[in-house]
């Protein structure tokens, strides 16, 4: 089998594919520092979250619970996750492993509602 991926150093190396999903989003960081702002991109792993600004300090490895509100505001239960990730005003969170199927099935029903 020849994949030509294999040879690409630009392949995509993800594990999972990411969806252009713009929601509003609010992460309590576990240091109580809140941010606020609203998805670039969604996978079943993470979720890039776009700010007009971030608290100041090292953020990379920080745990908080990610909040995401749908359509009729209403806000989902809490998703822990772990900042793994900086760039400009954006964060790149991992969900916890123990939450992935719960974040999946909030995000597919509530893209099914639109």
């Amino acid at each position: 089998m020849n994949d030509r991926k294999a040879d690409n150093p630009e392949a995509n190396r993800r594990a999972c594919d990411r969806l252009s999903v713009s929601r509003k989003m609010l992460l309590e960081l576990d240091n109580g520092e809140i941010v606020i702002g609203e998805s670039g991109d969604i996978s079943l792993r993470g979720v890039l979250l776009n700010t007009d600004s971030l608290p100041q300090g090292e953020l990379e490895g920080m745990a908080g619970t990610l909040y995401v509100f749908g359509d009729n505001g209403v806000q989902s239960s809490g998703f822990p996750c772990r900042v793994i990730r900086r760039r400009e005003t954006s964060l790149a969170l991992e969900l916890d492993r123990k939450v992935i199927a719960a974040f999946g099935q909030y995000v597919t029903r509530d893209l099914l509602r639109r």
